[in-house]
């Protein structure tokens, strides 16, 4: 799949996930700057994240001069009331690359995939994240039950969940 100058592929076990790694800390501290508590984005390192453990359940965006773009995970659902549904691990596209499309062909290559394994799909997203929630919207996952906090040490973490059935 191609599109807005990069390439959506899966993920490969030869990829450099130090990139991806770096994609994701850098995406959460400009997509999260005013959704999160400063203190919980500041104790973040490109450690936080493990995406080589995911690698066969990824896409990947990627320049035609190999820069790694955007990321999207994906697998079996994690929540126990959900178990036997799709997930949608986590979708991040690097700020200078917003707004071309990418974050859709990642989602859209993800969706599918899902779908052959899946008739249930969820995701869950930061209640303040206004501009997750209507992309999501449109691509036809709905707002289900109450927002569920979660306490840190830095504040409480409001999400929901999306679903698509």
């Amino acid at each position: 799949m191609t599109g807005a100058a990069v390439t959506v592929r899966p993920a490969r076990i030869d990829d450099d996930f130090a990139a991806v790694q770096a994609l994701y800390l850098r995406t959460w501290r400009t997509a999260y700057r005013d959704l999160l508590p400063a203190g919980f984005l500041g104790q973040l390192s490109v450690t936080s994240w493990h995406p080589q453990q995911r690698w066969q359940r990824t896409f990947l965006a990627i320049t035609a001069g190999g820069q790694i773009v955007g990321v999207c995970s994906y697998g079996p659902g994690r929540q126990p009331e959900r178990q036997g549904w799709g997930e949608i691990y986590s979708l991040y596209v690097d700020p200078d690359f917003e707004g071309q499309g990418i974050g859709g062909q990642l989602f859209t290559a993800a969706i599918k995939q899902l779908q052959s394994d899946y008739t249930k799909l969820y995701l869950i997203v930061l209640t303040n994240n206004q501009t997750a929630r209507t992309f999501y919207a449109h691509h036809g996952f709905h707002a289900v039950g109450a927002a569920e906090d979660t306490d840190t040490p830095f504040g409480t973490i409001h999400e929901i969940t999306y679903t698509k059935e």
